[in-house]
């Protein structure tokens, strides 16, 4: 749900982002996706019924309405090498969520955040925010963010009752983008699997959020 509080941006300025997020992706190639998948410690799943929005940290463009005014769900959609990805810097236990169980034909979709992290420059990232339609997480990002088109997009589109996500790969910059979505709602663990995969650094998310690069020229205004 959405938090009071004053915007931190506002839509031109994150036109100015999503302009710059299009010409980086444009011409990547399009690949089929089935799930959202999401990595976190082993103990984060123990005993749990349902995963909980939780409210945005300050990750990513300081600028970003979404920080600390809105809460969801992250899940990672970009494959790679076309399956998902066999490790993850969020955790050793993940678990997948088929995208028809909650990119139905209710959600809304919607453009918050281009950036990359210090000393990451090669890996860019496109948070998307995915919401029920009419419901207060939506006002707020239909307030706040741009919407977008869940039938045409660049990021993350529905064809036919299935699901197409650019890989991403810039043809220009040679450098990868990683598409993270924030679901707005909560998502009942019942029926969804867990696997393990291996980590990347220490294997946890970095309370707070990590900060956008300054000055990086792909993904600053």
């Amino acid at each position: 749900m959405a938090v009071g509080g004053s915007m931190a941006g506002d839509k031109g300025y994150l036109k100015g982002l999503l302009k710059k997020a299009c010409a980086y992706c444009k011409g990547g190639p399009w690949g089929l996706v089935r799930d959202f998948y999401r990595n976190k410690p082993s103990g984060y799943f123990k005993d749990l019924a349902t995963m909980m929005p939780t409210v945005k940290d300050n990750g990513g463009d300081p600028r970003c309405p979404v920080n600390g005014k809105l809460s969801g769900v992250f899940f990672g959609v970009t494959p790679w090498d076309g399956d998902l990805p066999i490790r993850s810097p969020f955790g050793d236990t993940r678990v997948k969520v088929p995208l028809e169980r909650v990119f139905d034909e209710s959600a809304r979709l919607y453009f918050a955040d281009f950036y990359c992290m210090s000393g990451q420059t090669d890996n860019h990232y496109v948070t998307l925010v995915l919401t029920k339609a009419y419901s207060p997480a939506d006002e707020f990002c239909h307030q706040h963010l741009i919407h977008l088109d869940e039938r045409n997009n660049i990021f993350l589109m529905k064809e036919a009752h299935k699901f197409n996500h650019r890989d991403l790969v810039s043809t220009l910059f040679l450098g990868k983008v990683w598409v993270e979505v924030f679901y707005t709602h909560k998502v009942p663990m019942q029926g969804l699997e867990l696997t393990t995969t291996d980590v990347l650094g220490s294997g946890r998310s970095t309370q707070g959020g990590i900060p956008k690069t300054n000055g990086c020229p792909i993904c600053n205004l």
